[in-house]
């Protein structure tokens, strides 16, 4: 398999002031995906926007209302199973609800959300763009290697346009690296 620009994104890990800067692209969305989900005008608006919206208090430290989003997104997903959208909101809650875990010392239960996370039918959105790897990254920070490869078997079952992606991420897991999940490390 051969690798192009996706392996020069991947020679170098990202430094810290490259990590800031990405995260500086998600806190500056983060007000205008919170006003989204302010905005919504039904339950099926705001579901729309909820998952996200979770994702986005997390990103701006508001961690209780990222918990009470990513909950309730959650408990609402059931009723949208046919929805485009179902598939987000099982990804990104658990995303969520995994962070948090994680942000407490809970591993276990992180790793649990992440593998939860990874267990979605997936969405237009999943399928092209892929999943966050933001728990999986984070736990990879903390020494937890089975759990992200495990992780990222489950995302090459809804993830079908993932290219070499996952093969090279899972090639630098096994060599002691942590991927710099590129345009995927955060929600």
């Amino acid at each position: 398999m051969t690798f192009g620009y996706e392996a020069q994104s991947e020679a170098e890990p990202l430094t810290p002031e490259q990590e800031a800067s990405l995260r500086q692209i998600y806190l500056k969305q983060a007000p205008v995906v919170m006003a989204q989900y302010a905005n919504a005008q039904n339950d099926y608006e705001a579901f729309t926007f909820m998952a996200r919206a979770a994702a986005a208090a997390f990103h701006l430290a508001q961690f209780d209302e990222a918990r009470q989003l990513a909950e309730r997104a959650l408990a609402l997903a059931p009723s949208y199973r046919d929805d485009w959208n179902y598939g987000n909101a099982i990804h990104l809650g658990h995303t969520v609800l995994g962070l948090l875990a994680l942000q407490s010392g809970d591993a276990a239960t992180a790793i649990a959300e992440l593998h939860a996370s990874g267990d979605t039918p997936g969405s237009p959105q999943l399928l092209s763009f892929g999943p966050t790897m933001h728990l999986a990254k984070s736990l990879l920070k903390a020494g937890h290697v089975t759990p992200v490869l495990e992780y990222l078997q489950q995302c090459r079952v809804f993830w079908r346009m993932a290219g070499v992606w996952p093969d090279l991420w899972e090639q630098k897991i096994r060599a002691g690296g942590i991927p710099n999940f590129f345009q995927h490390c955060f929600v």
